[in-house]
């Protein structure tokens, strides 16, 4: 890990995480939240600790190296979570939950009330540790993406809750939790555009924006709904001449394409927008590098700032916790894997797909209205500098 100057509030989060309490790390986006995370369960494993790391979804449980909760607790898929409906595991998993130390939950903003009571009830209920005698980590901007929630699932909800964020749990009253909020913005520096984006987290509207409205389109399309980001993928790809090229994944095992924000299917011609969907080892792609694609014979490329870069299938692998021979540690074992060119067409993205990412320009297509909380808030903090903005409205 490279040698970063912390600040000061990512310094007080290692030290409340070092000292064995429960924490709640939140910030805006680009305030190195990641970064310091990885940091801390580096910190904790030097230590000895059992370290575990969930996410609510597929995506999220990849971008911090862990498991799904649901996977992980054997949680219902579907419906709202009590007592009952949590299973009993098999000895080796009760065996496995016993030994936590600490579990790390990411991007808590999409974490519902139920689901973190359905992780302590199912520990309970098969006589392991509660979550109020484990360290418990929550990172999370509770201004960006929440939970897809239909408006049933949020009635019910809202008939045993007092809200639908994960701190409305009986189980969150308990664990004496100590918040830090990152202020220090790294990824944008322009003041005033962090001044607008900081009224958009808020659910406000701001002035400032409207200089971005229908300038001339530039990098990657960023829109709320999967149709309209459809639409720009097609027309891009039928607008370049030549013939299209198809890779088809190998899937084994018990993994799905979008575990990892894949396409089990790629179609693209030569000259397509693409991204780059992981970080390389051997080149300075990373994910959400974006570039053309090229084809010269068998061999494939992506060029970026004129450089051409090999292109070779990756194998991404789906892991789940399990103790180690002795019994004494938690390792990470494969459950199943995906092989495919890491790269999807990028004439445009949704914006949830876009969480977490970081680009040079966007233009943001609002022909269709944002229809959740956080999704204005997330598309345009995605940008590095206002230069690289546009926005289209009707």
């Amino acid at each position: 890990m490279p040698n970063i100057t912390l600040s000061k509030k990512q310094q007080s989060f290692l030290s409340h995480v070092n000292k064995g309490e429960n924490v709640f790390l939140t910030g805006k986006a680009g305030t190195g939240k990641s970064y310091v995370v990885k940091s801390a369960i580096q910190l904790l494993q030097n230590n000895g600790k059992n370290v575990v790391a969930i996410a609510p979804t597929g995506v999220a449980a990849n971008n911090i190296g862990g498991q799904t909760i649901h996977s992980m607790f054997s949680l219902r898929p579907y419906g709202v979570l009590d007592y009952a409906c949590c299973n009993f595991l098999k000895t080796e998993k009760r065996r496995l939950m016993n030994k936590i130390d600490v579990i790390f939950i990411d991007e808590v903003s999409m974490l519902r009330p139920d689901i973190l009571d359905g992780i302590h009830w199912t520990l309970k209920k098969n006589g392991c540790k509660g979550l109020d005698q484990i360290q418990i980590i929550f990172i999370g901007d509770m201004k960006q993406l929440e939970s897809s929630i239909d408006d049933n699932t949020r009635s019910v909800l809202l008939s045993v809750y007092n809200g639908v964020e994960f701190w409305f749990s009986e189980t969150y009253q308990r664990l004496n939790v100590k918040t830090v909020e990152l202020d220090e913005i790294l990824r944008q520096s322009d003041e005033d555009f962090i001044e607008a984006l900081n009224h958009i987290r808020d659910g406000k509207k701001h002035e400032y924006f409207r200089q971005f409205q229908n300038l001339p389109q530039k990098g990657i399309v960023l829109a709320p709904h999967n149709a309209t980001v459809a639409q720009y993928n097609i027309d891009g790809l039928n607008q370049l001449p030549g013939n299209e090229i198809t890779f088809h994944a190998e899937v084994e095992g018990n993994v799905k394409a979008g575990d990892f924000n894949l396409e089990t299917t790629i179609t693209v011609k030569n000259g397509a927008k693409i991204m780059y969907l992981a970080n390389s080892k051997n080149n300075p792609l990373i994910n959400g590098t974006l570039g053309i694609f090229k084809a010269i014979g068998d061999s494939y490329f992506i060029t970026v700032d004129n450089v051409d870069y090999h292109l070779d299938r990756v194998k991404f692998t789906k892991i789940e916790y399990v103790l180690s021979r002795d019994g004494k540690r938690l390792e990470l074992q494969e459950i199943g894997s995906i092989e495919q060119y890491p790269i999807k067409l990028a004439y445009a993205l949704t914006i949830h797909k876009s969480q977490g990412l970081t680009f040079d320009e966007i233009t943001l297509d609002l022909s269709l209205p944002c229809f959740s909380r956080g999704q204005m808030y997330t598309a345009l903090s995605r940008v590095k500098t206002p230069q690289g903005l546009t926005i289209i409205t009707k």
